[in-house]
């Protein structure tokens, strides 16, 4: 697993909730973020991968295996995300013919700030 990947799951692994359908966390990327080295130099904004590498994490730990990004339908990043700032993420999966659908959106205070839809496909 990559460092980011490592950085993430440890991020999330207790703070991780399941409701119903929605898998919900709350992250605060601290400034030693790798994600943040080189995006950009005294101005640290979260990279747009990051919250989809995020989103694929939170399913995969919620299914408790591994999964690959197969397609991006959607990839919305209204406001962007500085050091040091708490955001909610909150998914909802469907199974479709071309594989697992995942919709999703991050809030900051209660304000949309991106929204997401992936779809993946099991790993091997």
């Amino acid at each position: 697993m990559s460092l980011i990947g490592r950085q993430i799951t440890e991020l999330i692994k207790d703070n991780i909730s399941y409701q119903d359908t929605t898998i919900t966390t709350q992250i605060k990327f601290n400034k030693d973020f790798i994600g943040f080295v080189g995006h950009f130099p005294n101005n640290p904004i979260l990279p747009g991968v990051v919250i989809i590498h995020v989103m694929i994490k939170m399913y995969e730990q919620y299914k408790n295996q591994k999964f690959i990004l197969s397609k991006i339908n959607q990839a919305k990043f209204i406001v962007p995300v500085a050091a040091d700032t708490m955001i909610t993420f909150f998914i909802k999966s469907d199974i479709e013919k071309d594989g697992i659908k995942l919709q999703g959106k991050v809030l900051k205070a209660e304000k949309i700030i991106s929204k997401i839809s992936l779809v993946l496909q099991n790993k091997g």
